[in-house]
């Protein structure tokens, strides 16, 4: 990840060296920005309880809590309330929210919490990366969350592609918003992400980039 930079003219977050013809003030380096972004994301999706964190139903904590928390975790003692809200902040995913002197995870929980989302259907197709191995499950019974509330659709075909390429086998699957209408509800999570209690198998296609990967054959069709 880039690092962050703070503007010493007009005080804004950027990831440019230079601002306002001016240069900037290091907040953050890369290596670092990234490995904070990823234990913040733990804290405040999965294990806040390993930290002594204290997460509300919303999903909320304290930004000054976490920062303590995260400080109590080998290599980074170095963590300041300053550098927690600066990832939250210039998140390119905007995976984080800020609400005054609270921070939560907008998306991607295992933990039990309630955030209210906006129920949307965009007019472009959303995207999943995965497994190829996955894709007969995936064709008979839908996309499913599995150990998280939802299940996560992006619309970036790069970014769905970058999960997929975890896998050996990457496929990226293609979800028609507009099939979801009167099956299941779709949520805006974030600038970049939509979620679903789960995907029904007829609303999934292979997206157009992955064609040359064939289709298991569906239950009763040959």
């Amino acid at each position: 990840m880039k690092p962050i930079y703070r503007c010493r003219r007009c005080g804004v977050l950027t990831e440019e060296e230079l601002h306002c013809r001016t240069p900037a003030e290091l907040v953050l380096e890369g290596d670092r920005r990234e490995r904070l972004s990823k234990l913040m994301s733990g804290a405040l999706r999965h294990f806040p309880k390993a930290l002594g964190l204290h997460i509300d139903e919303e999903g909320f904590t304290a930004v000054s809590q976490l920062a303590a928390a995260l400080r109590s975790v080998k290599g980074f003692e170095w963590v300041t309330e300053n550098h927690v809200r600066a990832v939250a902040a210039m998140d390119p995913k905007g995976r984080f929210e800020l609400a005054g002197e609270a921070i939560r995870a907008r998306y991607g929980h295992s933990l039990r919490v309630r955030i209210r989302y906006a129920e949307e259907y965009p007019s472009t197709p959303l995207f999943h990366g995965t497994s190829r191995s996955k894709l007969a499950s995936i064709l008979k019974r839908g996309l499913l969350p599995m150990r998280r509330l939802f299940v996560h659709l992006t619309v970036a075909y790069e970014d769905a592609l970058a999960r997929a390429l975890a896998h050996p086998d990457p496929v990226v699957l293609a979800v028609n918003p507009d099939c979801m209408k009167g099956r299941v509800k779709l949520f805006r999570a974030s600038k970049t992400v939509y979620v679903a209690p789960y995907v029904p198998s007829e609303c999934i296609s292979i997206a157009s980039g992955d064609r040359e990967l064939s289709l298991p054959e569906r239950a009763g069709e040959s």
